[in-house]
């Protein structure tokens, strides 16, 4: 078991390096492509491709920054209340938290594929692109989100099966 969990972890981590790699690209090609855009609409005439770009590379990025946030645990969330609770059951509702998340991932990556599946033939009106590879974004983030949220359930479980031991146990 702690060898699967060590491996989800560095799979997680590896994952998530990616992951911040490739934002930082589309932040690049996001900021690149709107002030190119500014710059042609002011003193040159207007790209028809750039604003529709721009708005791609938008969602891209904010569909993988989620999972950034997501390993990083720096969504919203009301971490005060969990903080009061006992040890035990606090494991329990991150454990639980963790397990609803993966839920959730599995339901949204369902539907974006069903969505996906209807737009086929749509392509996008400046790009010619496919909005298929547009959706796409949706599916993978969610899989990366599961793959981040399975290793702190993973992480956690065995953390709870591990007996803390005390100084004077140690000691003996």
């Amino acid at each position: 078991m702690t060898r699967l969990v060590s491996g989800l972890e560095l799979t997680s981590d590896y994952v998530d390096k990616i992951v911040s790699y490739f934002v930082l690209a589309i932040m690049v090609g996001l900021v690149t492509t709107t002030t190119l855009q500014v710059v042609c609409r002011e003193f040159f005439a207007a790209l028809s491709w750039t604003e529709e770009l721009s708005r791609y590379f938008l969602v891209w990025g904010t569909f993988f920054a989620a999972t950034l946030a997501y390993k990083r645990g720096s969504h919203i969330s009301i971490q005060f209340i969990v903080d009061k609770l006992p040890r035990g059951i606090k494991l329990s509702v991150i454990i639980l938290t963790h397990v609803l998340a993966i839920f959730f991932f599995v339901s949204v990556a369902y539907y974006a594929l069903k969505m996906m599946k209807m737009q086929v033939s749509q392509i996008s009106p400046a790009l010619f692109l496919p909005m298929r590879y547009v959706y796409g974004c949706i599916p993978v983030s969610m899989l990366i989100m599961m793959i981040h949220a399975l290793s702190e359930v993973l992480t956690e479980v065995t953390r709870t099966s591990t007996p803390v031991r005390t100084e004077k146990e140690i000691e003996v």
